[in-house]
């Protein structure tokens, strides 16, 4: 166990996002999940740099933590609350006193005097995190990950098991905690239906000072910060198939227990470690029972399937959707499909899919709002919509003609056209096949069913 100083990190939550301008607000107003939904990204993180000289507890306290290894494991040994409070009370605030008797392990605690003064949260419910200090007296804060509309995820040093981990902080008021609960259980749902190392692995959950916190296994860099890390000069085709071969993976487990993923995009693709192309799906808090779907208004615009801007039913295949405008995206550095708010969306994907099947129109929930009698949508702003104006093939003009149908079939504007997660691994361009007929590229397996 080890006392360490800490320093405070602050965010700078701005009123309206859409104030700060140019493309960075457009994105972020476009990765909200709710209509007009006022998150934390893009705002400014800072944080006061840790001091230099490290107290390590094991080294004043006898006995309290060995580096012993057996079988390459570090065992750590822990106090008691009665222990700290006799030997180290005066690193403790007030509240901590008496919060630490709720713990029957001790293993790690902060000896700055930078600490809560019992006011946990701000007053949007957002966790106050200071750099160095405890989580559950067995984790130490290193930094802040991100956050959004749900909470804010810290890097943690786990004392107890000495591995760095990631911490998912959800705000503080009991839709919130459901939130937390919901994913956990989503989570548990697909470790039971076995192991897939393309799924971020989530470690344990508790409640810390009134807000339902998740563990997970600490992963690096998102698919859109290697994006904006790299100019956004996109990915080579060669690497995007590695990862789009592991997105299936995940998918397919995913849909075969009986879940849908709903959020989808760049950020919630994570790669396992630096310099190496494996990546894990994270972020299930938006996900749900095909059988039992808890919203009808999910997934961020820019990767939002048409079916869910139509206000249809929904299925698995608006992570297909997604998928498509994702691999789009790192093959470009650009997404497809840029629209400042829904209509203006619905107008990209009509420049480029050409117009929606006349039973999607009549299905829509939206059909007097978005459409005119002839099925075609309506003229909003003297906005002209000029269906297939900007094909695929056209403005990847240059690009593999595998990747192009790969695309092409993930991006149908019918869900029942279609490809899923199991054919699309079947895929020519996934597979690594030479395209020869491309008039045969629709059935990749028998006993699939097309409609």
């Amino acid at each position: 166990m080890n006392i360490k100083p800490n320093a405070f990190f602050t965010k700078s939550r701005g009123d309206n996002l859409s104030a700060s301008g140019g493309k960075k607000a457009l994105r972020a107003s476009s990765l909200s999940t709710e209509k007009n939904l006022k998150i934390g990204i893009n705002n400014v993180f800072t944080y006061f740099p840790l001091e230099t000289t490290r107290t390590s507890y094991h080294r004043s306290i006898k006995g309290f933590f060995t580096d012993e290894c057996i079988k390459g494991e570090v065992i750590v040994e822990c106090l008691t609350p009665e222990k700290v409070l006799k030997e180290n009370s005066s690193l403790l605030t007030e509240y901590e006193k008496k919060e630490i008797l709720n713990y029957l392990e001790i293993y790690y605690i902060s000896n700055s005097t930078k600490k809560h003064n019992g006011k946990f949260c701000d007053e949007k419910g957002y966790y106050r995190a200071f750099v160095g200090d405890q989580i559950s007296y067995r984790y130490e804060i290193s930094h802040l990950l991100g956050d959004g509309s749900f909470g804010i995820v810290v890097n943690c040093f786990d004392h107890k098991t000495q591995n760095p981990v990631a911490i998912k902080i959800l705000r503080k008021g009991k839709n919130f905690e459901e939130i937390g609960e919901h994913e956990v259980k989503v989570l548990d749902s697909i470790e039971r239906d076995g192991f897939n190392d393309t799924i971020i692995d989530k470690i344990d959950q508790f409640r810390f000072r009134g807000h339902f916190c998740i563990v997970f296994e600490l992963l690096s860099t998102d698919l859109f910060s290697y994006l904006k890390k790299n100019q956004f000069q996109g990915m080579n085709v060669n690497v995007l198939r590695r990862i789009a071969v592991q997105m299936l993976i995940g998918l397919k487990h995913i849909h075969k227990s009986g879940l849908i993923h709903c959020d989808l995009k760049p950020e919630n693709i994570l790669f396992k470690a630096i310099n190496k192309s494996s990546i894990k799906i994270i972020d299930f808090g938006s996900a749900c029972e095909q059988s039992n779907k808890l919203f009808t208004y999910i997934q961020s615009r820019y990767y939002r399937a048409p079916e869910i801007i139509l206000d249809m039913d929904y299925n698995e295949k608006i992570d297909i959707w997604s998928l498509g405008c994702i691999l789009f995206e790192m093959y470009t550095g650009t997404p497809l499909f840029v629209g400042r708010d829904e209509y203006e969306q619905l107008c990209k994907i009509v420049e480029v899919m050409g117009e929606f099947p006349s039973k999607m129109v009549r299905m829509s929930n939206r059909r007097s709002e978005l459409f005119d009698n002839e099925g075609k949508l309506v003229c909003i702003d003297e906005n002209m919509v000029e269906s297939g104006s900007k094909r695929l093939s056209s403005i990847l003009k240059s690009c593999d003609r595998g990747f192009i149908d790969f695309l092409s079939e993930c991006l149908k504007l019918d869900p029942k056209q279609r490809i899923d997660a199991e054919e699309a691994l079947l895929h020519p361009w996934i597979k690594g096949d030479k395209m020869k007929n491309s008039r045969s590229l629709r059935i990749y397996n028998k006993s699939s069913t097309f409609y």
